[in-house]
């Protein structure tokens, strides 16, 4: 047994901590009741130079809280004689840091350890329950961590609110903690960032607007609140970061839709953040009001997808960026000189691929054109363009959606007949009407059955879900492309909202005329030839609408496509 300590010109260290779980027991845990009872210790048993060591906030999990780190300080600096806690769980969760602490920490630092309402004092020898009681405050923690966690999840399913602060834009509504208001005036500015992106300004020159028009960041208004991150945004109250634009454009809230559960931790030990699959969030419809329009969010996204720059820092805007591409490899086409060409070519030259190269112009005329003429067809006869649409993208008959309902429909009644009738067949088992060799027999039988049922309605239901979203997505087409009737050139939102991608073949040289050869040797002539070049265009929603339609060849620029249906097209010149 150690002898008592002598030294009583050193600190007795009255430590006491109280997380957000262990508030629930009222005022038995307070950060209050523990110093009354610490001091009242210390002076009954006269330890001198009492000191209070206070986290108040913190969780018991772990020890790197900020008045238990000044504590090892002063104990390490050889000012500390005695550490006294109201109990065990006060001290610390994590069993194995706690054994460590007392088994060896404190010893080692000539420290004498009581833990008041445990019984626990280092002086007196050791208390052998001490691991046992450590073992039990972790279980206490797990417990906690784990309701703490599935508490969050129901909230997050309910699609309400649980992070500390709110999105920019938004604040908390004042009646409830987990609902959204909009913040009118951060509003303004979350909207305007949107239109920026939207109308193909970069995320870099997005924030050099802001910073040039000084709209404050969402620190330097936090701290002109409540006076929170002084010293990181007091030197530069306008300076937005890219990434925080960057997180911001991809945020739906700002179209009404909670998501949560983006991210964990790794356990209830570790707090270290760690980002979840896209397939484990949980997202939440409608939950507050919006604001900027989903056209707009999904706008944006495909437009930050999209890396640009500047061809030679001039005027000249790629509105084709990162839609452009090879039919031979897939790879995009690189603009150079406002010309295309195959970027695996010019990396791996003729073994890779070929050149596949045609102007910016021409593909600006030829896109544009085949808009023009599928938004006339459209105007001559919608109609037989609808029925052209719903071909091209499948059969999507609302007699094959009702026969696929009626399945399904079928399915499930079944399935739960036959839930019913193994039910009534453990019944007869049980009271000995079936004999169970029989009983067994029977129910592997339906049970096949209803595994092949539940395995049939699974592709019913998803083979309906991809109709129905077909429907959508034709209407969709049709919405977004009605709008440009009028349509006289293109822009960045066109072509962000209309065309996925655009799929350039290499061009072929051919004659127009094999008859009217020259001479013995039967070549064609130079001034008979031709240039061709084909074009696809795929847009949004539907994809390419003429795969199955003709090529058509011409003998010079224009560009003249059947005017019902032109998805793609040969353009031509002379070779």
């Amino acid at each position: 047994m150690q002898q008592p300590h002598k030294n009583y010109n050193k600190i007795t260290a009255l430590y006491c901590r109280l997380s957000r779980d262990d508030e629930q027991y009222g005022d038995s845990s307070s950060i209050q009741t523990q110093k009354i009872l610490l001091e009242n210790y210390a002076k009954q048993h006269a330890l001198p130079n009492q000191k209070f060591y206070v986290d108040d906030g913190y969780s018991g999990t772990s020890f790197n809280r900020p008045d238990f780190v000044n504590l090892k300080t002063d104990i390490e600096n050889g000012l500390v004689s005695t550490v006294i806690v109201k109990d065990l769980s006060r001290f610390g969760r994590d069993y194995l840091q706690v054994g460590m602490f007392t088994e060896h920490y404190f010893p080692d630092n000539d420290i004498r350890f009581i833990a008041v309402e445990d019984n626990v004092d280092s002086d007196k020898g050791g208390n052998e329950f001490a691991p046992f009681r450590n073992i039990m405050n972790e279980w206490y923690a797990r417990d906690v961590s784990k309701k703490v966690r599935a508490g969050f999840k129901i909230k997050s399913s309910q699609g309400l609110f649980t992070a500390p602060t709110a999105p920019f834009g938004y604040i908390k509504d004042p009646s409830n903690k987990h609902k959204l208001i909009i913040d009118q005036q951060a509003a303004m500015v979350v909207k305007q960032m949107f239109e920026l992106s939207a109308s193909g300004l970069s995320i870099h020159a997005i924030a050099k607007h802001l910073k040039q028009n000084k709209i404050q960041t969402p620190r330097e208004i936090e701290y002109s609140k409540t006076g929170k991150f002084a010293k990181s945004v007091v030197p530069f109250p306008y300076h937005w970061a890219d990434r925080s634009i960057h997180t911001m454009l991809q945020n739906r809230v700002y179209i009404g839709h909670m998501v949560n559960q983006k991210t964990t931790t790794k356990s209830y030990k570790n707090r270290k953040t760690v980002y979840k699959d896209k397939s484990e969030w949980i997202e939440v419809k409608n939950t507050h009001e919006a604001i900027v329009s989903e056209q707009l969010f999904d706008l944006v996204q495909k437009e930050i997808s999209i890396k640009r720059r500047d061809w030679n820092k001039s005027n000249f805007v790629n509105l084709f960026a990162g839609k452009v591409f090879c039919f031979d490899c897939g790879k995009p086409l690189n603009l150079c000189v406002e010309r295309y060409s195959c970027s695996r070519y010019r990396r791996f030259g003729k073994q890779a691929c070929s050149a596949h190269g045609i102007s910016y112009k021409r593909v600006y005329d030829t896109v544009l054109g085949l808009i023009k003429d599928d938004l006339t067809a459209i105007t001559l006869d919608t109609n037989y363009f609808v029925s052209r649409l719903n071909k091209s993208i499948g059969d999507n008959s609302d007699s094959k959606k009702q026969a696929l309902s009626k399945n399904i429909a079928k399915a499930e009644k079944r399935i739960l007949e036959i839930d019913s009738i193994i039910r009534k067949l453990y019944e007869d088992n049980v009271l000995g009407k079936i004999t169970d060799s029989r009983f067994v027999c029977l129910s592997q039988d339906y049970e096949k059955e209803q595994a092949e049922l539940k395995d049939q309605l699974i592709t019913a239901k998803k083979e309906l879900s991809a109709l129905n979203e077909k429907t959508d997505n034709a209407d969709k087409f049709l919405a977004v492309i009605t709008r440009y009737k009028d349509l006289t050139d293109l822009s960045q939102n066109i072509i962000l909202e209309l065309v996925d991608k655009i799929v350039v073949h290499e061009s072929k040289t051919v004659g127009t005329d094999t008859d009217n050869t020259s001479g013995a040797t039967g070549k064609v002539k130079k001034s008979q030839l031709v240039k061709t070049q084909k074009i696809e265009i795929y847009y949004n929603f539907v994809g390419n609408l003429n795969q199955n339609t003709a090529d058509t060849k011409q003998a010079d620029n224009t560009i003249t496509p059947d005017i019902s249906f032109t998805p793609t097209l040969y353009i031509s010149q002379p070779a």
